[in-house]
């Protein structure tokens, strides 16, 4: 008798478990997420306590429902609607990538076509580190890509030196336009990579010494405050790049630009109270949607949410 007992529990048991395996299939097509994780945690819990733990979990759900739900079932059903904030920054990291990194499968090709295809086309855009790609076809074993290599790294060259005397013909220093042009040229060659070491050296203290000449001669404009603090940093100055930054946050407290490079020079030193001293500077001036997305979490954590502008 005993025996028989037990094997009827153990067949109930079984049945319980295929139908409500076969209710979660069922359901999964007609049921709303939130309501189907429910169905789901109920019939987990059933298989321990078969047809008792359904019935209470549908109970305390009804419950939730009626007098308010509770954080756990809140948080869950953010989860499920969770959302990624910020496409549109995805997708332009998602676009460099798929300029850059084809650029480098297709000049370390097995076909000398795609590799010269690629040095010829691609590496003529205007890209920074064009010298690090030319320098791989430079690298390659077949005679023909290393000449078209060394040869398109020539005429870049020679265009930049084209631009260089142009705009010194052009220079006036009655005229900002043509000292920020001459700084342009001189920062993109020392970003394409094309240029020796002496000529990296010589070409960083020309394009300081336009910076410094804008900054003294015309009104404060963020492109110079941003160039120097690029400078600057590329140089090794902190004192000087300090000096820059909080001038570019004193004359342009509305960018919020200035604040996250004053931030950043902060946070790179480990000088945590200074960074949340400029947070808080921040906070009647920007929301927290105006902050970038990459710095969002930080800024969570480390400041008076209460206190931003859209929380007033």
């Amino acid at each position: 008798m005993e025996l028989t007992v037990r094997l009827g529990l153990i067949g109930i048991y079984v049945v319980h478990a295929m139908l409500a395996f076969v209710l979660l299939i069922t359901l999964k097509r007609k049921m709303k997420a939130p309501d189907y994780g429910v169905a789901v945690a109920a019939l987990s819990f059933g298989l321990f306590l078969p047809f008792v733990a359904e019935l209470a979990v549908y109970a305390v759900y009804r419950l939730a429902e009626r007098f308010g739900r509770s954080g756990l079932i809140e948080d869950y059903d953010d989860y499920i609607d969770f959302k990624v904030v910020n496409y549109e920054q995805i997708r332009h990291e998602a676009n460099s990538s798929t300029h850059l990194l084809p650029l480098n499968d297709a000049i370390n090709s097995k076909d000398p076509a795609i590799r010269k295809h690629s040095i010829l086309t691609h590496v003529n855009q205007s890209i920074d580190q064009q010298g690090k790609y030319l320098q791989m076809g430079l690298e390659s074993t077949d005679s023909e890509t290393v000449h078209y290599a060394a040869a398109t790294m020539n005429i870049l060259i020679d265009q930049y030196e084209q631009e260089l005397k142009l705009a010194k013909r052009e220079y006036d220093l009655g005229n900002p336009d043509t000292i920020q042009r001459l700084a342009t040229i001189y920062k993109r060659m020392i970003h394409s990579e094309l240029i020796t070491e002496v000529m990296l050296k010589d070409k960083q203290t020309a394009w300081l010494e336009e910076l410094l000449k804008a900054k003294t001669l015309y009104p404060p404009t963020p492109w110079i405050y941003e160039d120097l603090n690029e400078i600057y940093l590329t140089l090794q100055h902190p004192k000087e790049q300090l000096n820059i930054l909080k001038e570019y946050v004193h004359h342009f407290p509305e960018r919020i630009e200035a604040h996250l490079m004053l931030i950043n020079f902060y946070y790179e030193r480990e000088r945590w109270n200074e960074v949340k001293a400029v947070m808080f500077m921040m906070q009647t001036q920007f929301t927290l949607d105006d902050v970038p997305y990459e710095y969002r979490l930080l800024f969570e954590e480390w400041s008076d949410t209460t206190s931003w502008k859209n929380e007033l």
